[in-house]
């Protein structure tokens, strides 16, 4: 005997899975990446009175206050993806060093004041790729 009537459980998989696939055409999305730009990127920068109160700031809202260093690099995602494809220079297996200099916000745990010490420059920065995408922070230039 055939079952007969609507299939609500088959339906609502079927159109969960159209909808995936048509979120996913056509885009790159690298989970590496979201944590890159959570843990590295600032644009426009945050408002803060100096940047000793920018790092504690930063590091706190972010959930980042178990690391000792970190930075933050105050530029779009547009311009810091360009260091992995036209911007930028092989400098090692998936590493890339970008040509022109970036404004960064060095942030270094002080154990003293148990607090973070923030320091502005700007420097060239390297960073490693995977699909033309930013995926860890290797180091300032």
């Amino acid at each position: 005997m055939a079952l007969r009537g609507p299939r609500p459980a088959l339906l609502l998989t079927l159109a969960l899975l159209a909808a995936c696939v048509a979120l996913t055409i056509g885009s790159r999305w690298n989970p590496l990446n979201d944590i890159f730009r959570k843990e590295h990127v600032d644009f426009p920068k945050t408002v803060a009175t100096n940047n000793n109160a920018y790092c504690n700031k930063m590091m706190w809202s972010r959930v980042m206050y178990w690391k000792y260093s970190n930075t933050f690099i105050h530029s779009s995602n547009e311009e810091i993806n360009k260091v992995c494809t036209t911007d930028g220079v092989a400098s090692g297996p998936y590493k890339f060093e970008s040509k022109n200099p970036f404004n960064i916000t060095i942030c270094t745990f002080n154990p003293w004041s148990i607090s973070y010490t923030g320091v502005s420059v700007s420097e060239k920065i390297v960073i490693s790729c995977w699909n033309a995408l930013p995926v860890f922070y290797v180091k300032n230039r």
